[in-house]
């Protein structure tokens, strides 16, 4: 019997989803500012940052202070109800074992800070709607942020307007290409193009009026 782990890669949308994190101090602070961004999200410790004070205060998330190695698991097990996502970011290993032990009863996925949960979350690039997750799972840390320097370097911000351009020439030759084999592969020929990326650099405009270009070359023909 294997214990690998079946984890694939997935987009989640956390929208109106709740993440409890337990534990006040720098893991959590990290782990809050995250999830914030996108969950509605719960700190419970005896003491939290002054970062995650003034988050509370900014109305980024919410505190609830509570001891939880003195609480009994149905407390808990309450605290923890309406998460979708619960992480464990104590410094006490056996509270988070116990956390996680309640968690999986009721059907919560875990993120762990110190092994692989239920969920991993990867060191991410984004530029604009193209979003790239790394990870190890847990094996290198290091290799995840070298890995992410590296692509940094390939995936350049441009990529981010590149997508704007294909979406916006995509919607154009819906309206005057009918076959979409067609349209893929002008589609391609705006993204093979250096011209195009050289002109992303200067400017959108620019890029813009080479692709469109490109799409009357290709309908004439």
């Amino acid at each position: 019997m294997t214990n690998e782990r079946n984890l694939i890669p997935l987009m989640i949308d956390l929208s109106g989803r709740n993440v409890v994190i337990i534990g006040g101090g720098s893991v959590g602070e990290r782990k809050a500012a995250l999830f914030s961004r996108y969950a509605d999200t719960t700190v419970v410790s005896v003491r939290f940052t002054t970062k995650l004070e003034k988050m509370k205060d900014a109305g980024k998330l919410n505190l609830v202070q509570a001891d939880l190695s003195s609480l009994p698991d149905d407390k808990i097990t309450e605290l923890i109800s309406n998460a979708f996502l619960v992480i464990p970011a104590t410094n006490n290993i056996q509270l988070n074992d116990r956390i996680v032990d309640i968690a999986r009863k009721s059907d919560i996925l875990i993120n762990k800070v110190d092994s692989v949960g239920d969920v991993v979350v990867p060191s991410v690039i984004t530029r604009g709607k193209l979003t790239i997750g790394i990870s190890t799972l847990g094996s290198s840390p290091a290799l995840s942020k070298y890995a992410r320097k590296k692509i940094e370097q390939i995936i350049t911000p441009q990529y981010a307007d590149m997508i704007r351009l294909q979406d916006e020439m995509r919607t154009y030759l819906k309206q005057h290409v009918p076959d979409q084999e067609d349209r893929k592969d002008i589609l391609w020929k705006i993204l093979e193009n250096e011209d195009v990326w050289n002109a992303l650099s200067e400017s959108y405009e620019k890029a813009y009026n080479i692709a469109h270009d490109i799409i009357l070359k290709q309908m004439t023909d």
